[in-house]
């Protein structure tokens, strides 16, 4: 199935004070990281926490996930003004745009700022940062070490929740997930036309756990675009409106990824700034996370722009606040997911991360905000982000390296058990077993499917905008 033609994939890859008192949710997250200072690492869980395809959860383990992001919609630490749910997605918008202090004050010399940090003004002008959660190689590690803390503070609720993830391929995955007895469905209310497709509504979600009327009600400075326009306080979706209507993802799409060895290559196909054809081709615009967001959220092309550009409309699609549908947790677990499974796939280690060449915050042995001891802050055309945000302690430092082995983190997927129950020798050889055959499998089919062809690999510039 094609799902659409290559410049809607093009356009869809585009879219893009000292407290005496921590919130436990953004504290040190207890893994000790392998900082270059000596100290005693923790060996991994010989129990690692699972992470379930969401189709397979129960009625009690939805009922659990959902009363666990709820309660964080209405837990309030000492000092904040919101929630500790709402304490994420401020993270996320903060994250889309930050300085390191001393270009903070060279962008001030300059004139660049215009009195930026006066309250009235609007706050910092927004586009001048580096985008450290989707701009560069710190995509990956950055939401890994992210939706963990998520989970972690699920867990403060109900230790028995972990993050369930979406298998995109699965076809059966959206109507387990837009339903009622589980993260709600599309929303009411607003007609759009899509010229030569139609018609199709959206809006507000009106029904279930994740609606107003049921207490989930946004901050609508938070939930707002890229410009800092409110969305309101209701999560929007507009689900399935070309030009991104079409699901399932082919499981070729995802097979295709997994083979790849590079990790430049790997992390921008798996985002969907790039994808690889049938002959085995890299090119422009992709399918996988940049779709999904814009499947649920929806957007328009927008034709009174030169280029061309996509309108965004709903929550997920908007990326700053996406984190406020809570379908977020879920295509973010899949990401890492993949990720994982690529990295036991012949690519774990720092030797499948560069070391350097990228942005601040994106190289291996980088902090990356917001654990990176104060050395940056975020520029926001949000006037009250940075009284939003939770405290971090200086000692909170997290580089890519620290979070390369998912398992020392303490968790992972249910296609990726490795930990066998019996902790037999014999069985783990078993897994190893499988695991080897499952690949070997994988790659002569691709190479059945699209002969020994050398890929070009086409790396799009990356910039501080996009997903």
């Amino acid at each position: 199935m094609k799902l659409l033609q290559i410049p809607v994939k093009i356009l869809i890859s585009s879219i893009a004070v000292v407290s005496i008192y921590t919130s436990p949710a953004f504290a040190h997250n207890g893994i000790a990281h392998n900082h270059s200072e000596p100290q005693q690492t923790p060996a991994p869980k010989t129990r690692l926490a699972v992470r379930k395809n969401a189709v397979d959860l129960t009625s009690e383990e939805k009922k659990d996930y959902v009363n666990a992001v709820k309660a964080l919609k209405n837990i309030y630490t000492p000092g904040s003004s919101i929630s500790l749910y709402d304490q994420f997605v401020a993270v996320h918008q903060g994250a889309m745009s930050i300085l390191r202090q001393d270009e903070l004050q060279t962008h001030s010399d300059a004139g660049h700022m215009d009195n930026s940090n006066n309250p009235s003004n609007g706050g910092m002008n927004h586009g001048i940062g580096l985008d450290i959660a989707h701009g560069g190689s710190a995509y990956l590690p950055w939401h890994r070490e992210f939706i963990l803390r998520f989970e972690q503070a699920l867990q403060t609720v109900n230790p028995n929740v972990t993050l369930p993830y979406w298998d995109w391929s699965d076809s059966k995955a959206v109507d387990v997930i837009f339903n009622d007895d589980f993260l709600g469905t599309n929303g009411q209310g607003e007609t759009l036309s899509i010229r030569g497709g139609g018609t199709f509504t959206g809006g507000a979600v009106q029904s279930g756990a994740f609606s107003e009327a049921e207490g989930w009600v946004l901050n609508a400075e938070l939930h707002s675009d890229e410009e800092g326009k409110t969305l309101g306080t209701s999560l929007k979706r507009f689900l399935r409106v070309p030009p991104a209507s079409d699901y399932p993802i082919p499981q070729a799409e995802t097979d295709r990824i997994l083979l790849l060895d590079d990790y430049l290559t790997f992390r921008q196909v798996l985002k969907g700034s790039i994808s690889i054809d049938e002959n085995g081709n890299v090119i422009p615009g992709g399918f996988t996370h940049n779709y999904i967001h814009i499947f649920v959220g929806g957007a328009q092309i927008d034709e009174s722009k030169f280029p061309v550009t996509l309108k965004p409309y709903g929550t997920m699609s908007n990326i700053p606040s996406s984190p406020y549908d809570p379908v977020f947790w879920l295509l973010h677990s899949n990401v890492d997911r993949l990720w994982a499974e690529w990295q036991d796939n012949g690519h774990a280690g720092s030797d499948y991360y560069p070391a350097s060449g990228e942005p601040y915050g994106n190289n291996l042995n980088d902090p990356m905000w917001p654990w990176d001891g104060g050395i940056s802050t975020p520029v926001t055309k949000l006037k009250n982000l940075l009284s939003y945000l939770p405290v971090f302690s200086p000692d909170d430092i997290v580089r890519p390296v620290d979070v390369l082995d998912y398992r020392k983190l303490g968790y992972t997927y249910q296609t990726l058990i490795s930990v066998p129950e019996n902790n037999s020798i014999f069985a783990l050889c078993s897994l190893a077993a499988l695991a080897a055959i499952s690949l070997r499998h994988r790659k002569q089919k691709w190479i059945r499917n699209w002969g020994k062809k050398t890929i070009s690999y086409y790396l799009a510039p990356v910039t501080n905008r996009g997903f």
